[in-house]
């Protein structure tokens, strides 16, 4: 009886102090409006805005290159994806800031703001669609060649070992 009467008892602390636990867990209101600030100022959605049409193009045309007799229909498809995930960019958007809320202060969110209003900021935030447009270029001609030389290389030792592919 007196087990049951401890079992019970720690259950009810633990529902008890459940919400408390849960409530830690969530970013607090103040640094998640200051994230939201800072997303907004350092121009996230515009960036994803211009961003998300050239991997959507980029993976098209990856399709395409399988199926060159379909390419319009191909491209076409891609397009309307692109538009629909564009259309999705707030769920992101909502993420990276409740990121920020976790890892950051309100008061260092209002620092950076400060930054991104500043006129170097300002010329920072325009160009990062630019910057990150060509990043991606750069990032995929350096896996691009790397994957060649990684094939050519596991091609050489492979028929070191008798095996040609």
């Amino acid at each position: 009886m007196l087990q049951r009467a401890l079992l019970i008892a720690a259950f009810v602390a633990a529902l008890l102090s459940a919400p408390a636990s849960l409530r830690a867990q969530l970013p607090d209101p103040a640094r998640l409006a200051a994230a939201r600030e800072l997303m907004e100022v350092a121009g996230v959605a515009k960036q994803f805005n211009e961003v998300m049409p050239v991997l959507a193009q980029r993976l098209g045309e990856a399709f395409v290159a399988v199926a060159p007799d379909k390419a319009d229909e191909i491209r076409e498809v891609f397009k309307q994806v692109a538009v629909k995930f564009v259309d999705r960019k707030g769920e992101l958007i909502d993420q990276i800031a409740a990121l920020y809320a976790e890892k950051l202060s309100a008061e260092d969110m209002t620092a950076i703001v400060a930054f991104y209003k500043s006129p170097v900021g300002a010329r920072f935030i325009a160009i990062q669609p630019e910057m990150s447009r060509q990043a991606m270029t750069l990032g995929q001609r350096w896996g691009s060649a790397i994957g060649r030389e990684i094939e050519a290389e596991a091609r050489r030792e492979l028929k070191k070992r008798g095996i040609e592919l």
